[in-house]
């Protein structure tokens, strides 16, 4: 068989598999947005139907036959399509078909559990289905395999050869320069609030000026939409139909203003991938962690700068006329950069924002490897947020039923929020370097500059390079938290008015 036809034939395999995951996210999306309670032990049996045949044909005879083929004629050299396609099919090989099914009516059916026990504050709901995921979890960690720790096997699905080793040192620089910052503005920090963001507001007005700005960065509504949902997410169905889904609440404006900023940078990711990965395994970012950074950059950096409240504030006042009434842009530079240790991850500042992701990690880590069991989780939380936060929530929604990670089996994915601030951050020191008006760009509300440089150095790639080698060639430097911690400490020295070594 020659080269042009065997890869003709890997790519249409490829094209119907990723059409069948498109269609499991379609399935997904609607779970989480529109799809009535009473629909959800018939929603799981159609999601683990659908990822079985995925499965299925994804390690069948004709995939073995084809990854065959492509390694003795070496075409997963010269194509990185095709060398997708061989890693995928080789690390599929290692789970059984029964364990795949087995975790994905799991995971389908923890997340409408998830919803009940959060509403009713009770992790009791959640637990025995959360046992149900550890185990498969654990037993999905021995399948695939791994060197030292059984979470790396886990962390290895979302962010490629991130380790506990890797990221235990990491982490504790991380708590290091958070608590010295904390430290550092306790005399001072009376003297910045939130309080312009904390006022009453209509959700409706929410939804369309946080529409505005999404598409003033430059997504595509054409190609996507907006919806509400419990907890934010972005999804993805091909580049030309990207959902972004939001939260509202009317006393804070923050949740759904910087909510949809994340989610649209993710939205941006997606609708950015050259058109020739459309349908395969390529059309999908570098990991979740470098997917992170493209959200991140986008919220917690570029957003809540100076300048852009000098472009945004105007439009906030055509939305939010009475709440807008005697404020600067200097003012919501602060309101929106105030570092306040909270309980609730995603409405957490910038700086605090890594010891929730600390904190989830240590848990992950020690209920994978068995040292901690489900039950003792929300003693083992609440101990932890007193521990690095100094807060305690009073009750399990505001505790470790908060995140919906954990109901579809996300186990390792935690890390890359961290890890993608980190990224973030590199990437941000680069465009200032090579845009030396980002800044006036951004005061002007022009944000084309930006995207179209993240549309070539980062979205340009696809899944076909791993984000280790990305963040090489873009920044010349390997991933380190060294250029987070100087940025954090940059920008509370400038809101706060001390300073930080």
């Amino acid at each position: 068989m020659n080269t042009e036809v065997l890869e003709k034939q890997t790519i249409s395999l490829m094209n119907t598999i990723s059409d069948i995951g498109a269609a499991t996210a379609v399935l997904n999306w609607d779970q989480e947005t529109y799809m009535p309670h009473g629909a959800s032990m018939m929603r799981a049996e159609q999601i683990s139907t659908l990822s079985t045949l995925m499965h299925q044909m994804l390690t069948g005879e004709n995939a073995k036959d084809l990854v065959l083929k492509l390694k003795d004629g070496n075409a997963t050299s010269q194509n990185p399509l095709m060398r997708l396609f061989v890693e995928e099919h080789e690390k599929a090989v290692k789970l059984p078909e029964d364990l795949v099914k087995k975790v994905s009516k799991a995971q389908a059916l923890g997340q409408d559990i998830w919803k009940e026990a959060r509403s009713k504050k009770d992790f009791s709901i959640f637990a025995p289905i959360l046992d149900e995921l550890l185990t498969l979890k654990r037993e999905e960690a021995e399948c695939r395999g791994y060197a030292d720790n059984r979470y790396d096997a886990l962390l290895d699905i979302f962010e490629p050869g991130a380790t506990v080793a890797h990221l235990n040192p990491v982490f504790d620089k991380l708590r290091d320069a958070t608590s010295t910052i904390v430290h550092a503005i306790e005399p001072v920090k009376h003297t910045v609030n939130d309080a312009p963001m904390r006022q009453h507001f209509p959700g409706d007005a929410q939804m369309a000026f946080s529409k505005f700005i999404a598409e003033k960065m430059g997504f595509d509504f054409s190609y996507g939409r907006m919806d509400l949902t419990a907890h934010p997410f972005c999804t993805s169905f091909t580049q030309h139909d990207v959902r972004l889904t939001t939260r509202i609440n009317e006393q804070d404006l923050s949740s759904c203003l910087y909510g949809v900023i994340h989610e649209t940078g993710h939205g941006l990711y997606e609708q950015g991938f050259p058109i020739e990965y459309a349908r395969t395994f390529a059309a999908e970012g570098a990991s979740i962690g470098m997917h992170e950074s493209q959200s991140l950059l986008w919220e917690t950096i570029i957003t809540r700068t100076e300048e852009f409240w000098e472009f945004a504030l105007p439009h906030f006042a055509k939305y939010f006329p009475e709440q807008a009434k005697g404020l600067s842009a200097r003012d919501m530079y602060h309101a929106v950069n105030t570092v306040m240790p909270s309980l609730i991850r995603v409405e957490a500042d910038e700086i605090t924002y890594n010891m929730h992701i600390i904190l989830r990690f240590e848990i992950e880590r020690d209920l994978i490897n068995g040292t901690l069991a489900t039950k003792d989780i929300p003693e083992a939380w609440n101990a932890k947020m007193k521990e690095y936060l100094g807060v305690v929530p009073s009750n399990d929604a505001l505790g470790c039923l908060q995140d919906v990670h954990w109901s579809f089996g996300g186990f390792g994915y935690f890390p890359s929020y961290t890890l993608g601030k980190l990224y973030a951050a590199m990437e941000w020191k680069k465009i200032q370097e090579v845009m030396p008006n980002v800044h006036s760009d951004i005061a002007n509300g022009e944000f084309s500059g930006i995207l179209n440089w993240l549309r070539k150095n980062i979205h340009s790639y696809g899944k076909t390079e791993t984000p280790g080698e990305i963040i090489k060639l873009v920044t010349g430097n390997p991933l380190s938290e060294e250029e987070f911690v100087r940025y954090a400490y940059g920008k509370v020295s400038s809101v706060y008015g001390i300073q930080l070594a």
